[in-house]
Order: structure tokens, then sequence, then C-alpha cells
């Protein structure tokens, strides 16, 4: 973690353009789930994302349960951080499953998608379209058809968006 701030977004996309140099590519940015606040934060992480992206000129990997839990634990608006990243950074979707540990949320990725995620998936595909989605799971792995099913609802999801967007335009 470290404060949203302009001397951090500097620094931060001073080392991305030179990774990025290095490379000879652009690469995607993943959005963390935090647990603890900066005071000196002078704007939001979605904020920060954002602008990163753009001075850096490099993608953003959306993390779905990340932004769910980070918005649980520091009792902000998910659906904000959702608007507030620009549409034509994203390049992938991760999704997962998190574990509650007292008031806080933890991103464990050793559980199934809650609903509050796919709800909030649902939001992401309607704002972003169609992204590569990967459903992580780290710990406590099920078999592979549970896993399996994770990635079909994710499609499945994707496309009702899709065909709802369809009709809206038709």
């Amino acid at each position: 973690p470290l404060p949203f701030t302009e001397e951090a977004l500097r620094h931060v996309s001073d080392r991305v353009s030179r990774v990025q140099d290095a490379l000879g590519r652009r690469i995607l940015l993943e959005n963390v789930s935090s647990y603890v606040a900066f005071k000196h934060s002078t704007m939001s992480e979605w904020e920060f994302l954002a602008a990163l992206a753009e001075r850096a000129d490099c993608g953003i990997l959306l993390d779905v349960n990340n932004v769910f839990v980070s918005a649980h634990n520091h009792r902000f608006d998910a659906r904000t951080f959702i608007d507030g990243i620009p549409r034509s950074r994203v390049g992938q979707i991760h999704l997962a499953g998190h574990s509650r540990n007292g008031p806080l949320l933890l991103d464990t990725h050793d559980h199934a998608v809650p609903d509050g995620v796919w709800e909030l998936y649902r939001h992401a595909c309607a704002r972003f379209g169609d992204v590569s989605t990967l459903v992580e799971w780290d710990d406590r792995i099920p078999k592979l058809d549970v896993v399996v099913g994770e990635a079909k609802k994710a499609a499945k999801h994707a496309a009702n968006v899709r065909r709802a967007r369809s009709r809206k335009r038709a």
C-alpha cells in the first residue's frame, strides 16, 4: 500500500515507464486489496490508478474482488471505483472469493466468487464491454469442475450484459 498522492504518482509512473521501456511493451497494473489507508492521500485509489495509467500509458488489470474487498474495508462505493476507471485502459478482469476476518474482508482466493462480487462484475462488464476475465482460486482449491463452473458463470454474466446492451440499442 502507498499513499495516493502526487508524489507517489510521479514515483510509480516513472517506474512503470521504465519497466515498459525495458520490455518494449505496455503492461497491465492490478489494483490491490487494502486494509489500511493513509491520512496523507489526496486522491481516491481509482483517481490514482486512472492517472497512473494515463501518465505511464499502461493498462489496468481490474481485480473486481479487490475493489469489493477494499470498498467494504474502507467504506466507499465499489461502483464509484469501477466508474472512475477509464474504459480504454482495462485489459483484463480478475474475479475471486474472499474471507471475513472480524469486520474486515480478506482477499484470500479460497472460496467461490460471492454474489456481491458477481453483481459488481456485471457492472464492470456493462462499463468495459468484452474484456478477458480470469477466475483466481489459489487456496483450498476444489475439484476442477468447480473452478471451470466459476469460469462458465463469468462467461454467462458477461453474455447476459452484452444481450441487455444490444436490446437497449435496438
